[in-house]
């Protein structure tokens, strides 16, 4: 299955379009981090990977590190993999694979099934606006978060497991800014 990946992988880098968009990160409206999107697409498959890094102080010095690989086939979450670093060092892990009418999950060694379709993750938000899209599902946290429409290209996603606010602007279809509250800090990705 990995290198059926790789060679997918492959196939679009050489032989399809790619985009790419650059974010900073702020909190307190002081520069922490910066966040690289970049999409691929050949026919029926597209390939996203986000890379962040952010330098934080709040008791002590936290590098922190997230790494997002999400493969789309026919419109469908095909594959997807998820790693958060803290000081170099792997905090998390979660894979999300399609096997036949299902999903495997493993997020951090358990496993489990997914039963629904996934038509629309969280990696799509940098390059498609969510008209209409009622629910999101997070790679990271391997669920659905309903996502509405709060004003004119504007979204708010509310996470169900703390009831974390993320608000989303988009300009011509693209994320243009996201501001995400969490209980010790709340921090804005700005396209640059």
């Amino acid at each position: 299955m990995i290198k059926l990946f790789f060679g997918i992988l492959l196939f679009i880098t050489f032989s399809g379009h790619s985009q790419t968009l650059q974010y900073d990160i702020f909190s307190n409206e002081t520069h922490i981090g910066d966040l690289k999107v970049v999409k691929a697409s050949s026919k029926d498959i597209v390939q996203i990977e986000v890379t962040s890094e952010v330098h934080v102080k709040l008791f002590i010095e936290i590098n922190l590190t997230y790494k997002l690989n999400c493969t789309y086939k026919n419109n469908k979450l095909w594959y997807s993999s998820v790693t958060t670093f803290v000081n170099g060092k792997v905090h998390s892990t979660s894979k999300t694979e399609k096997v036949g009418n299902y999903y495997t999950i493993v997020k951090n060694g358990h496993s489990s099934k997914f039963m629904d379709d996934i038509d629309f993750s969280g990696a799509l938000l940098y390059f498609e606006e969510p008209k209409g899209i009622k629910q999101i599902f997070s790679e990271f946290d391997n669920i659905y978060k309903p996502i509405n429409s709060i004003g004119s290209h504007e979204y708010q996603i509310v996470n169900p497991k703390n009831d974390y606010l993320s608000e989303y602007q988009y300009q011509n279809g693209i994320l243009k800014s996201t501001t995400n509250h969490h209980k010790l800090l709340t921090f804005t990705l700005k396209l640059k």
